[in-house]
């Protein structure tokens, strides 16, 4: 059977109020990429912006996306190494490893006025963000899903789950609300938070305990949760004693649900990018965490033992 290609909309389309205008994707690494391969193929107007090799390749080739949830396709979104003209949206998809070099493609000018929808791990990119682009509005978001880039242009998506969290802080308005349309169209879940704290706590909760136990024990979740229970549940509890101290509630039990309830093969990217020998997001996860935990008084002895580990074969393999 052919593969299903589908083609773009209209690139540069006038931004309307209540609609969401061009969405940029920047960096369309796996989940940038899949989220770029969506809205391609449910017709809405994309921008691709990657590295020189990479925006050739989509540009060539496409984007391919292999999916468990969404089916196999082949997209076409327009792609290039810098944007150019306007966007009314722009979703951020690389890793903090890559934030500077990465912003560095798309200009303040492109994006003022627009929604910026960062999907990076941690806590303290969204300063980051708004100093780049302080006539943006930033919104808090955490993506849950498990999805890979194999090669450029490639995307696999494994997880029998997707689900994007955005904070509506700050940001509620006809373009917010219209973006939470237009990724819904897509089938990806989309939940709408009030609170940005609430959002981005909420993940470093999960996330947290599962990508440093998981790359410190160089085993995907099945092994980290019975090998080393103690250590992710312990980094879990530390993230809820902290975060409290920051006026969110978190609950350690519903980590411990979640962890023992996905597929044991599940493997967080930072365990993918220690095998393949890449930098770790070791500090903009673990660092940005304890940073939070000291300045608020809080102990998190577990996680400062896995941190610290995770410094030195990082930087092995950086020196690499």
């Amino acid at each position: 059977m052919a593969e299903t290609e589908y083609g773009n909309g209209a690139v540069g389309a006038p931004l309307r109020s209540g609609e969401t205008g061009r969405i940029a994707v920047l960096s369309p690494g796996g989940v940038g990429g899949l989220l770029a391969g969506l809205l391609a193929r449910d017709g809405r107007d994309v921008a691709v912006v990657a590295t020189d090799s990479t925006a050739a390749g989509i540009a060539e080739r496409g984007l391919r996306i292999e999916s468990s949830l969404f089916g196999d396709f082949t997209a076409h979104p327009p792609a290039s190494p810098r944007l150019d003209g306007r966007a009314g949206v722009l979703f951020v998809g690389c890793k903090a490893t890559a934030l500077h070099e990465a912003l560095e493609r798309v200009p303040a000018e492109a994006v003022r006025g627009a929604l910026v929808v960062p999907l990076l791990n941690g806590l303290e990119h969204m300063e980051a963000l708004r100093r780049a682009y302080p006539d943006a509005r930033v919104a808090g978001a955490a993506i849950r899903v498990e999805s890979t880039r194999v090669e450029p242009g490639r995307i696999v998506q494994s997880s029998p789950f997707a689900s994007l969290d955005l904070a509506a802080e700050g940001v509620a308005g006809d373009r917010f609300d219209a973006l939470v349309q237009a990724v819904r169209a897509t089938g990806l879940e989309v939940n709408v938070r009030e609170s940005e704290a609430e959002v981005l706590w909420k993940k470093l909760h999960f996330l947290l305990p599962t990508a440093l136990v998981c790359t410190h024990a160089g085993r995907p979740i099945g092994g980290a949760r019975t090998d080393r229970r103690d250590d992710l549940l312990g980094v879990a509890a530390e993230v809820e004693r902290v975060a409290e101290q920051y006026g969110v509630d978190l609950d350690t039990g519903v980590v411990q649900r979640m962890a023992d309830g996905i597929p044991a093969e599940t493997k967080p990217s930072m365990l993918r990018d220690r095998e393949a020998g890449r930098p770790m997001e070791v500090d903009a996860l673990g660092g940005a965490f304890l940073r939070r935990a000291r300045a608020a008084g809080v102990p998190a002895p577990t996680t400062e033992r896995i941190v610290a580990d995770l410094e030195r074969i990082n930087a092995a393999l950086t020196a690499g």
